[in-house]
């Protein structure tokens, strides 16, 4: 009966280390996942800009956005800058409606194809670390009186261009009069987190330049926006610095709510990592059971065979001998949990499959490292017990009742 139950342990043991061992290495393959940009160094907060600017016009509103990424980007120990609205990677998210040059408008929304909306200054591509695949980036010279332009992700290229260059493409989108020209093509981003960007229907991106943008939509960002710098060596004492400079230029401009991209990422896999320490947990506790148990059974199989051990030696056999058996007792309760809690695993880690990356829920390698770590610790509880048959005078032992 003891057995039977140390048999259920280990097989619990073994199925809450094969999840937990799979949560770990999706973990590790997300770690080293590209989420489409170079977080390191990078930090971002949000600016607040002086109440004048509420009533300012346009124009002055554009003046003062250029004023403020040329002061940021003159901070000490920063590389570049640049002003955000709309999305940002793992943060917020902004959404745009257009429909292809040469297509008949749409007589709805619901016809028009869909992109996630980033609305840049011309370093935000240095600032990020996105790679340019194609053509170019936004300038200077892409201001409000030159013809509007935008730059595309590779996923937009292939939905809506495939087999085509886009480069030159001209579209249509809603609020902005005129035809905007595309000029390049980056690489992807993952909005969505690194876990669940491939799994989301609208991952098509698009990037417009701000100073473009029409003077209603300029308007708005009187009222906060997004800012983005990169740091010559790391982000912890800069933003204190970034502080400073803004209270320079205005000491009625905040900023706020500073995050470095590292910390976005990071916090985008909090939901995984609880999941990995919950299960962790949980598979610590049924392996020191299963441990205990498995201890306590053997013990109690040598005291029941203490007379035995004692006729075996005096036969003439040896402590080596002893050992095997007593290890032998504990390797058949370890080999016939692993091979239970191996049959239930595979069965039932397929329920967590929405939870895994890059690995499968049947990952061979995960299996085959739990059941020798299980085994392993198996025959490591039997071990004491084992020590103690083999210190036993069979003399004392043929008396044993």
């Amino acid at each position: 009966m003891q057995g039977a139950f140390v048999v259920v342990e280990i097989a619990l043991a073994l199925v809450l280390l094969v999840g937990a061992g799979l949560m770990i290495r999706s973990l590790t393959r997300l770690w080293s996942a590209n989420p489409g940009f170079d977080p390191h160094n990078v930090l971002t907060f949000g600016l607040t800009p002086p109440p004048s600017m509420l009533t300012a016009s346009p124009d002055a509103i554009r003046a003062a956005d250029r004023q403020l990424d040329a002061n940021f980007e003159s901070t000490p120990g920063i590389q570049a800058a640049s002003l955000v609205w709309a999305a940002l990677p793992m943060g917020a998210d902004d959404e745009l409606l257009f429909w292809l040059d040469g297509q008949p408008a749409p007589a709805s929304e619901n016809d028009m194809k869909w992109a996630i909306k980033y609305v840049v200054a011309p370093p935000y591509l240095k600032v990020m670390g996105i790679p340019l695949q194609r053509g170019r980036f936004f300038t200077p010279q892409d201001d409000e009186h030159s013809p509007m332009v935008a730059v595309i992700d590779d996923v937009l290229a292939r939905k809506f261009f495939p087999n085509q260059d886009p480069i030159g493409r001209r579209i249509n989108i809603q609020g902005v009069d005129g035809k905007v020209e595309i000029v390049g093509m980056v690489g992807h981003v993952k909005q969505w987190g690194l876990d669940r960007d491939d799994t989301e229907s609208l991952r098509a991106q698009m990037y417009l330049p701000c100073m473009q943008m029409p003077d209603a939509f300029v308007k708005l960002t009187a009222t906060g926006m997004g800012v983005v710098v990169r740091a010559r060596e790391g982000t912890p004492a800069l933003f204190d610095l970034i502080r400073r400079a803004s209270n320079q230029m205005n000491s009625k401009q905040t900023v706020y709510a500073a995050q470095s991209m590292d910390e976005i990422i990071s916090s985008s896999l909090d939901e995984r990592r609880f999941s990995m320490a919950l299960l962790g947990a949980f598979a610590a506790l049924a392996l020191l059971l299963a441990s205990v148990g498995i201890y306590g059974v053997v013990s109690y199989l040598i005291g029941r065979r203490t007379q035995e051990i004692g006729i075996r030696m005096a036969l003439g056999a040896q402590r080596s001998d002893v050992l095997r058996l007593v290890l032998g007792e504990g390797a058949k309760m370890a080999l016939l949990g692993v091979a239970v809690g191996a049959a239930a695993a595979f069965g039932l880690t397929r329920l967590m499959a929405n939870m895994l990356f890059g690995v499968s829920a049947t990952d061979p390698l995960t299996f085959a490292c739990v059941a020798a770590a299980l085994t392993l610790v198996a025959l490591a509880a039997c071990y004491l017990p084992a020590r103690r048959a083999m210190r036993v005078d069979p003399v004392v032992a043929l008396r044993h009742e």
